[in-house]
């Protein structure tokens, strides 16, 4: 999920802050499937259009996050956003874990700023009142929305996630044998609770049940696709994590030449 995909002669490029931005064509196909529910609104495909905005700007936000830290640890890097996500894509490589920490939190966080940014600037003088238009509410509420829910759901420890980048480098460096074996635990364990817990939201809202109501009003409301999403991880993460366990038992000591045991 990490691997950047090729170039189409139907990609858009331009730069942002000095860095090269490809949109890859399935990044709108992405992003319309992923609001295909808002596409029937009225106003023809206005609100789906708006949906597709936000998607694009919040996105490449966050990459721009990851970017500008690695040009801060001397690592120039290009961005590629692909389906419904993006790539922030180094040239070289930055050393020191910390730093490579800080990296992957840039993105969520440059999200957090985008939505702190919204959310002052009406707070201190109201640009969304009773007469503004529709759209542009619901333009603000997605913004704020996106780059919230988003960014928490990235931060969680899941491979590849960014929260799940921060979750191996800190396992590594705690656990240098089997850490990464450790974080891709975690990231079974807890990409497995999300997809329970979203698939529990979907059947609590068809029945009217009552069974999630303990939860405060806040608390991020799970659907079919993060119940698809982290699902896939689990099962990608557990996969990775086979793989893992079949190579140390192919390199037990008894197979290992002299010197290496």
């Amino acid at each position: 999920m990490l691997a950047e995909p090729n170039r189409t002669p139907y990609d858009l490029n331009f730069r942002v802050l000095g860095f090269p931005v490809r949109v890859h064509p399935l990044f709108w196909l992405g992003a319309a499937v992923l609001g295909s529910n808002f596409f029937d609104r009225g106003g023809l495909l206005l609100y789906g259009l708006i949906w597709i905005a936000v998607v694009f700007v919040s996105i490449l936000v966050h990459e721009l996050g990851h970017a500008l830290a690695f040009r801060r640890y001397g690592a120039g890097a290009h961005i590629v956003l692909y389906i419904i996500g993006g790539l922030a894509v180094p040239w070289s490589s930055v050393a020191g874990w910390k730093r490579r920490v800080i990296v992957s939190l840039a993105g969520p966080f440059a999200g957090f700023a985008l939505y702190g940014l919204l959310y002052g600037s009406n707070k201190l003088n109201p640009w969304i009142t009773p007469d503004t238009p529709m759209p542009v509410v619901m333009l603000f509420i997605w913004l704020l929305n996106v780059n919230l829910w988003w960014g928490v759901f990235n931060l969680l420890p899941v491979w590849p996630l960014d929260g799940g980048q921060v979750s191996d480098e800190v396992c590594r460096r705690y656990w240098p044998r089997n850490g990464q074996r450790i974080s891709l635990m975690i990231s079974v364990g807890v990409g497995s609770l999300v997809c329970l817990y979203s698939l529990a939201c979907v059947i609590n809202d068809r029945q009217a049940a009552e069974w999630l109501s303990f939860l405060p009003w806040w608390f991020p409301h799970g659907g079919w696709w993060t119940a698809i999403l982290f699902g896939l991880l689990a099962i990608q993460s557990y996969l990775f994590l086979q793989q893992l366990q079949r190579t140390d038992r192919y390199w037990h000591d008894s197979d290992r030449v002299p010197w290496e045991r």
